[in-house]
């Protein structure tokens, strides 16, 4: 359904600020990928409960669920460059108190559920507000490349890079990793200092919010994504996958840190998750050009299909060779998606709506998230770590025919003339 509200240009498009902003992506995440990697291991150390250890995942994952649909609003209504450097100095403030709490030995099991929560509320606001950012700063025409480039980056640095750094200071000691991932967010606030121009949404440029005005932005959010049937369907298909994606996190280092299943070090273990991001870059780096010639239904029921093949080899098998590989390819899957959704995203949403759009889209995608680690850390308490994938990768299969569908129908091609329409204007 085409949107009554439209957009005018913004005034911030230009190369200066994309890649300050580019920059701004790259380093946030590479301190993610440091501390989502060494905050279980800091759990492990304390607990060798299954259980608790996802615990950590749901902790940081729960105000995906919670704090989604408001920060969508506020992105539309603040300026969003000042709303990501306000989150990103609250994140590297949680992490110095991490780091003081462990030196001291002060800092308890709960206390790290505390900064793992605090820390996932920060990022919410931050990569909310980062989505409706990339079409005040990119032509429209050059969108699907922007995306690459970002979702790259972000993938190499939270995934590729990230990672096996974390798990290399993590032999160093906990609070050296924990420590470094502060560093790494404070060092995100120069780019994005570098950044010029208002940053608001044309919709709201001088409101103040209210109790009353944000439960309304919320309900025409939501609204909105409700009426776009073929982008509801694939917020909801990308949920799921995503629910599976944090049930493989939040149990995979009781699976493959030793004494689990695949016998890994610390150090391993972060190679391993790093293969997440090897994939990552492949599949967003050759996403348009497979756009170009497959067509975005190839490329996006390809993507799932991968992915599920991340969630089924640890459910049959205990080869780390294996585990590396399909990991890969999830990696790939999840890269290839990314970049062809949120282009296709970005070419149909306008700007006035964009930061509620993405507050509804990170609550579906990443709301999932919580929901698959509690479910997952239930499950391999009471049954086993196996079955988490076993459910999981069978979860995937249903995502993949649901997706199939979708993009096969009349309205996903609607939809993409809309998407070229849109480029055409540019």
């Amino acid at each position: 359904m085409q949107s009554v509200i439209q957009s005018t240009g913004p005034r911030t498009v230009g190369a200066r600020n994309f890649r300050a902003l580019w920059a701004g992506v790259g380093i946030t995440n590479l301190a993610d990928g440091v501390v989502k990697l060494t905050l279980p291991l800091v759990a492990v150390s304390m607990t060798d409960s299954p259980a608790l250890v996802a615990g950590i995942t749901l902790a940081n994952t729960l105000p995906w669920l919670l704090f989604s649909l408001p920060a969508g609003v506020l992105a539309d209504r603040v300026d969003r460059r000042r709303l990501i450097m306000a989150s990103t100095v609250v994140r590297s403030l949680i992490l110095a108190v991490l780091v003081a709490g462990f030196l001291a030995d002060a800092l308890p099991l709960a206390g790290l559920y505390a900064g793992a929560l605090a820390l996932g509320i920060a990022e919410v606001f931050t990569d909310t507000t980062r989505m409706s950012v990339v079409p005040m700063v990119v032509p429209r025409n050059r969108m699907e490349s922007a995306y690459a480039k970002l979702t790259a980056t972000e993938t190499v640095a939270n995934e590729f890079i990230g990672p096996p750094l974390g798990g290399l200071l993590a032999a160093a000691g906990l609070a050296v990793a924990l420590g470094a991932g502060g560093a790494g967010y404070a060092a995100a606030l120069l780019a994005l200092a570098l950044m010029t121009g208002p940053y608001r949404s044309n919709r709201h440029p001088g409101s103040t919010p209210s109790a009353s005005g944000l439960r309304a932005d919320i309900r025409e959010g939501v609204r909105y994504v409700w009426r776009e049937r073929v982008l509801r369907t694939l917020l909801l298909v990308a949920g799921a996958a995503s629910g599976c994606w944090a049930a493989w996190m939040s149990v995979i280092a009781v699976y493959a840190v030793a004494p689990g299943p695949l016998d890994l070090s610390h150090s391993e273990y972060g190679l391993l998750i790093g293969a997440l991001g090897v994939g990552g870059v492949l599949g967003a780096s050759v996403a348009p050009a497979l756009t170009r010639r497959l067509g975005r239904p190839v490329v996006l029921t390809a993507s799932m299909a991968c992915f599920a093949v991340l969630l089924a080899a640890p459910a049959i098998s205990s080869s780390p060779p294996l585990i590396a590989v399909t990991t890969l390819l999830g990696g790939a899957g999840s890269g290839a998606w990314n970049v062809t959704y949120s282009s296709l995203r970005a070419l149909v949403v306008p700007d006035a709506m964009m930061g509620r759009y993405s507050g509804v889209s990170r609550l579906t995608s990443w709301g999932s998230m919580p929901l698959g680690a509690l479910l997952a850390a239930f499950t391999a308490e009471l049954i086993s770590v196996r079955a988490v994938f076993w459910g999981g990768a069978a979860l995937c299969a249903l995502v993949i025919a649901v997706t199939l569908r979708t993009v096969s129908s009349p309205e996903f091609r609607r939809l993409e003339a809309r998407a070229n329409a849109s480029t055409d204007r540019d």
